[in-house]
């Protein structure tokens, strides 16, 4: 009888071991945020930081600057001098000059005050963030 018990609990320790083994373990559930995160990412070559910077740029520059930053948008027109295609800028690949066109405007740069100052508005991190994006627009374009 006590073989009979041992062989019983032997099975139901063992029996959930054998039948799992063929299997692959289950990937855990995936975050739909950081899926769509990651696949923009792919799709722009972007890093995060500039894939955050590109959300910015939509929410503030677009308007101005367009869509592919080529300084085609539809209030551009509206603008002298119109604002420069960032994709070809040489300017674009200075860290300093574009942080301090975007904290400061344009007025900050001896220019014409078409440009807004968003030094107060943007956090460091969201400026840090917009500088990124606004470098790899040429980086795309190479």
């Amino acid at each position: 009888m006590t073989s009979i018990r041992r062989l019983a609990a032997a099975s139901v320790v063992l029996l959930p071991l054998i039948s799992g083994c063929g299997r692959a373990p289950e990937k855990p559930p995936s975050d739909p945020l950081l899926d769509a995160i990651r696949a923009e990412e792919r799709e722009g070559n972007l890093s995060y930081v500039e894939s955050q910077g590109r959300h910015l740029f939509v929410q503030y520059c677009v308007t101005c600057h367009g869509d592919e930053a080529k300084g085609d948008g539809q209030n551009a027109s509206n603008l002298t001098p119109p604002p420069p295609d960032m994709t070809v800028s040489k300017n674009m690949q200075d860290a300093a000059y574009v942080r301090k066109m975007i904290v400061e405007g344009s007025a900050g740069m001896g220019r014409a005050a078409l440009s807004p100052p968003w030094g107060r508005t943007l956090s460091q991190q969201q400026v840090d963030d917009l500088v990124a994006y606004c470098q790899s627009l040429g980086r795309k374009k190479r």
